[in-house]
């Protein structure tokens, strides 16, 4: 019969620990969203600085999503991180070709 104490489980403390890293990336994740709500609605930073902290809650926001929830911070995801960089990368160059385009 085979040993159960051999099975693929992870250990207790790697599951606690991983649940707590993807509550406290949720949380930051609404967070960022209500700031985001907060300084447009309020008109608490001026005009010219909304964009700009848009954008940069919006990447931290992708970032968390990217490396807590789709696991790209673990072992033998160079090649999907790579791949996701390409993409950005093709993504920023069609943009800015949009917007340059006489």
């Amino acid at each position: 019969m085979a040993d159960q104490s051999t099975s693929n489980t992870q250990p207790t403390e790697y599951k606690s620990e991983s649940k707590m890293k993807h509550i406290v990336s949720f949380v930051a994740m609404i967070l960022l969203t209500v700031a985001a709500f907060v300084l447009v609605l309020r008109d608490v930073v001026p005009v010219a600085w909304v964009l700009p902290l848009m954008l940069g809650f919006a990447v931290i926001q992708v970032l968390l999503q990217l490396f807590t929830f789709m696991h790209l911070d673990q072992k033998g995801s160079l090649y999907y991180i790579l791949f996701i960089a390409f993409g950005v990368m093709v993504a920023v160059i069609s943009a800015a070709g949009i917007i340059f385009m006489p």
